[in-house]
């Protein structure tokens, strides 16, 4: 079963923090070149499309790295997810506290004509930050079911 659970947790955490790195590495700063009305259609989609999917997966790898920590627990394994754990739910703290609010206000770009580069500039400093949060999560984790 611990082998099954660690094979769950790789598969549901790793393609998240991919997404978020490449998101943060090449999305947004490819779309930031793009003219105005380019910029805020892309941005806005974008923000609609991964604000409906991210939170279900952000909670899916909370819970499977909590799991995989209790499971693990007293070994080393253990105190890695718990860690990652934490990390995790700083991470989901951080994204519902500072990043939605941003992210719902860009997500309503193409329909109230709204722009604003540097609100989306806020957003993609707060979302490099928790780029690194995630990558340390998966890290942790990584070690965790070596």
């Amino acid at each position: 079963m611990s082998d099954v659970l660690n094979a769950v947790a790789v598969v549901i955490t790793g393609p998240m923090v991919g997404v978020e790195l490449s998101v943060a590495a090449f999305f947004n700063p490819l779309v930031a070149r793009l003219p105005d009305d380019a910029f805020r259609a892309a941005r806005g989609r974008s923000a609609r499309v991964l604000g409906a999917v991210m939170p279900f997966w952000y909670v899916g790898s909370l819970l499977v790295l909590a799991v995989a920590a209790v499971r693990g627990w007293p070994a080393t394994s253990g105190w890695l997810c718990a860690i990652a754990t934490g990390l995790m739910a700083a991470v989901v703290l951080l994204t519902v506290t500072m990043l939605v609010p941003i992210n719902n206000r860009i997500a309503k770009w193409p329909s109230t004509g709204e722009l604003s580069r540097e609100l989306a500039a806020r957003w993609d400093r707060r979302h490099r930050v928790r780029v690194i949060l995630l990558l340390a999560v998966f890290v942790l984790l990584a070690l965790a079911v070596t």
